[in-house]
Formats: structure tokens, sequence, C-alpha cells
């Protein structure tokens, strides 16, 4: 009948014109529920940690000045690298250590309840610094096997781990009021400098390095990094106004404090990454000296 067939028409276009009224609110509701637990409970009023006054730190003119320069710099670096890095045409053949499968455990069990702090105290967005990359980029070589991309990730995230004891010597707390939570901090720290890369370095061999004067591989890791603090640190804390890695106002004890401290960060972290990562690679040699020869590593190869 007409009548009901208009009834029925006229039922569905009300239906579809207020899902269509509804479905911004709900999409609304679901980026606030998530912003929440993002960075819901990053306290702003904590000095160096975000808010609107942190983001409006420096000009965004300068912001991009600083990033277009130090992309340039990247380029030119990276050109040089890729035609001198070498790699090692044989990899260690062995069977998986009980030792590297308890670090595999353990390191995702500190990490795991690092993650669960977060989720609870509503700052995931915190999981995008650094020593955090770092310690999933652990994860992935301790279950990994000698291989191309294993040894290029191991020796890149050598010339990086200096930055675990920055955090040591300058540990930021102040946001972690749950119970065990410094705890993890201290111990996730711990186990991605002083533990993890000196047992790969042993377990796969002396070969997993690159020789001490070649320079390409610090260049790779200042190239990652510096994506990783240009592109996204800084996008998503301007986006949030949440001071991720410091990438839009400097910490309260910066040296380089003041409306240069990014270009001054290049320049010292430069510096950092083509140095510490060297003496550093020294230091576990010189420690594994003392140690017995891992001969699976040495005359066991694909």
């Amino acid at each position: 009948h007409p009548r009901v067939l208009d009834a029925i028409l006229g039922g569905v276009v009300a239906a579809a014109q207020k899902s269509e009224q509804a479905s911004p609110t709900i999409i609304m509701v679901f980026l606030e529920d998530l912003s929440d637990v993002l960075y819901g409970g990053i306290r702003s009023d904590v000095p160096g940690h975000g808010g609107a006054e942190c983001a409006a730190y420096l000009p965004k003119s300068r912001v991009l000045l600083e990033t277009a320069m130090s992309t340039a710099m990247m380029v030119g670096f990276g050109a040089y690298a890729v035609k001198t890095y070498t790699m090692p045409s044989r990899f260690p053949k062995m069977e998986e250590p009980l030792g590297k499968r308890f670090l595999l455990v353990l390191l995702c069990l500190v990490f795991g309840m690092e993650v669960g702090y977060k989720i609870i105290s509503k700052q995931v967005l915190y999981l995008l610094n650094p020593c955090h990359v770092m310690t999933v980029v652990q994860i992935y070589l301790l279950a990994a096997r000698p291989n191309k991309l294993s040894f290029s990730v191991l020796r890149m995230l050598v010339h990086y781990v200096y930055g675990a004891v920055i955090a040591m010597m300058f540990p930021d707390t102040m946001s972690r009021f749950l119970s065990g939570e410094v705890v993890v901090y201290w111990t996730q720290h711990f186990l991605i400098f002083f533990v993890i890369p000196p047992y790969l370095i042993y377990t796969w061999g002396p070969s997993s390095l690159e020789p001490f004067r070649e320079w390409a591989w610090p260049i790779f890791t200042g190239i990652f990094f510096g994506i990783h603090n240009h592109y996204i640190l800084t996008v998503a804390g301007h986006l949030t106004h949440v001071n991720l890695n410091y990438c839009l106002c400097p910490a309260t004890v910066d040296p380089f404090n003041g409306p240069y401290y990014r270009t001054w960060a290049v320049f010292h972290q430069a510096f950092c990454l083509l140095t510490l990562g060297k003496l550093y690679t020294l230091a576990v040699k010189g420690f594994l000296w003392f140690l017995p020869p891992n001969r699976a590593a040495m005359f066991k190869y694909d």
C-alpha cells in the first residue's frame, strides 16, 4: 500500500539522519577516551613535562628551520655512510642459548610492567621516548638469530645506549607514583645498558660489531633517532602538548637551557653518537676479554 510504503521509507530516512547526527558524537567520545588514555595523566604543572606554555617555548618558524637544517645534515652524512659501511659475509650458526631466552623473558616482563603502568597512569604516549624504543629493539634482538638485519640493528643500537646512562644520571621519576614503578624504571635502564648489549656481543661474537675506525653505523643511528625526534616526537608533542624527549622545551637541568637548546642538542648529541658508542664497544670488548671465548660464535657459520 502506498501509505505503508511511505511510512517505511520515512522511518528509514529518519533513522539514517539520526545515525548521521550521532556518528560525530560517537567519534568525539572515542577520540576523547583515546586521548585520555594516551596522555590524560601527564601533568603539565610539572616543569618540563608539557603544557601550552612548554609547547609555545619556541616559535614554529624556528622549529621548522632547525628541522630543515637537521634533515639536510642527515641526508649529507647518510650519503657518506651508505658508501662506506661494511657487513660480514658470514654469520654465526648456533643453538639458542638458555641465557638468551631467559633475558628475553625477563626484558619482556619488565617492559610489560612498564606498559601496564603507563596504561594505568594514562601516560601511554611516553612509550614513544627513546629508551622504550631501545627496549623494543632489544626484545627483537633477543628473539632474532644472527643475520644481516640483526647485526645492523645491534651495530646501530650500541651507539645510542648512552641515552640509558643519561636517564640514570638525571632520572625523571617525578611522575611515577604507583607502587614498584620506580623499581621498574631502574631495572629497565640497567638491563638495556649493562646486560643485554654485552650479552648479545658475547653470544654473536666480535664480528657483530663494526671495525673501530668505521663511522657509518653511528651515522645511521643518528639518522634514525634524528627522524624519530624531529618527525615523530616533535609532531606528536605539538599535537598533544606533551614534552616527549624534551622536544618542545628544555629540561630544568639542561645546561643549554635557552632558545637555542635544540640547536645545541644536534651538536652535542652528534658528538656523543660519534664518541660514546665507540667507547662503549671498547669497554664491552675489554670486559669480554676476561671471559672464555664463545667458540660457537667463532667457528660455526652459515
